[in-house]
């Protein structure tokens, strides 16, 4: 008997140290998609596979994005489906490729209600109603302006809306912050959840892992029982 997860946001190194010491044959294989992980359970005890499967989910909740082999934009169409919820993206560093990501799913259309590539600080303000003040005090690169972006889109309750805003490289802009600090929102009608990251790389690296981190947090939140939507 074999198990599948797919995971995101963890290191093949940690998921190493922690299953080696488990008793549990796996495998792992890394992709821009994160980590697969298979289990074998051959010759195991039922008591023994349910414990270890236990300890693992719990140690890795916030990492665990499906239970098959599954990419994440797959996974995401695929619950957005089955909840009947409309995706909208509002994209600024990331250029559209989320958008381009999920509308690559076969079916999509059925879920996908539309991308907006918000590039420049005038746009965010007409296309998604930013607050010029709040770009002005906060910088086009903030929580709060990836927060805003986020409302922009939504319109019912049956609305994930996802945004990104950040600095690609190979240089920083005028505000003088990092290359590779971005702010992805996730939203609906109730809530809206704003996540910092800190990626390196090139810029299409950094484009790259926020895309993919983006789609990752849209994923996390339709599991999560305490997102509302």
């Amino acid at each position: 008997m074999s198990e599948v997860f797919k995971l995101y946001g963890v290191t093949v190194e940690d998921l190493n140290a922690y299953l080696l010491k488990s008793g549990v044959k796996y495998r792992l294989s890394s992709s821009v998609n994160g980590i697969k992980v298979t289990f074998d359970y051959s010759n195991l005890e039922e008591s023994f596979v349910y414990s270890f499967l236990s300890n693992f989910t719990l140690k890795y909740q916030k990492n665990i994005y499906a239970e098959s082999d599954e990419t994440l934009a797959n996974q995401l169409i695929k619950i957005a489906k089955l909840r009947n919820i409309k995706i909208k993206t509002a994209e600024s560093f990331t250029g559209g490729s989320i958008a381009s990501e999920l509308t690559a799913i076969s079916g999509a259309s059925q879920v996908f209600y539309e991308g907006i590539v918000a590039y420049s600080n005038q746009a965010k303000i007409n296309r998604l109603n930013v607050s010029e003040k709040t770009i002005e005090t906060y910088g086009a690169v903030s929580s709060q302006t990836a927060s805003e972006m986020c409302s922009g889109l939504i319109d019912g309750s049956e609305t994930l809306a996802i945004s990104t805003t950040g600095i690609a490289g190979p240089s920083s802009d005028e505000s003088g912050q990092p290359v590779g600090l971005c702010y992805i929102a996730v939203g609906s009608e109730s809530k809206i959840k704003v996540f910092k990251h800190n990626f390196s790389g090139t810029r299409e690296q950094i484009t790259k892992q926020g895309k993919y981190a983006a789609i990752f947090h849209a994923v996390m939140a339709l599991r999560s029982s305490d997102f509302d939507i």
